[in-house]
């Protein structure tokens, strides 16, 4: 039976397909930090809020008060920063989801295309199956006669 000739070209799609594959993980993987970073850094801040308001209800000094005050703009400044970073993490899962649909689509024609030829080249040994077979029946119709 004849090789695939696009066998080549087959594995190349399907090494395409597995980077595909784990491009879509890393990005997940990216996507899954980034909330639990977000995740932290709100808990983190409610901490920093209680204990602000626990020092404001004691009475504080003008310095804590800034020091506070600094510190909760710049975890508010933080998450604002990992929020839009999740958003460009989602954007590139989609991406990668995308590119891996594409991915094994290509593939999958392929696939297909091989099974096709295989199917063709079947087919065409049994058509010269058969006709060998017709014609050692027809010599030993012709020898018997």
């Amino acid at each position: 039976m004849k090789s695939f000739k696009l066998q080549a070209v087959l594995d190349h799609r399907q090494r395409l397909e597995d980077l595909a594959q784990q491009t879509l993980a890393q990005a997940i993987q990216r996507e899954r930090e980034l909330m639990s970073c977000i995740t932290d850094e709100t808990a983190s801040l409610a901490q920093i809020c209680r204990s602000y308001e626990e020092r404001q209800a004691e009475g504080m000094h003008a310095h804590e008060f800034m020091l506070y005050e600094n510190r909760i703009n710049h975890k508010r400044q933080k998450l604002q920063d990992l929020d839009r970073q999740l958003g460009e993490s989602r954007q590139q899962v989609q991406e990668s989801r995308q590119a891996l649909a594409t991915a094994s689509q290509e593939k999958k024609l392929l696939e297909k295309l091989k099974e096709k030829k295989l199917d063709e080249v079947k087919r065409e040994l049994q058509r010269q199956e058969m006709i060998q077979i017709d014609e050692v029946a027809i010599m030993h119709r012709n020898g018997e006669e």
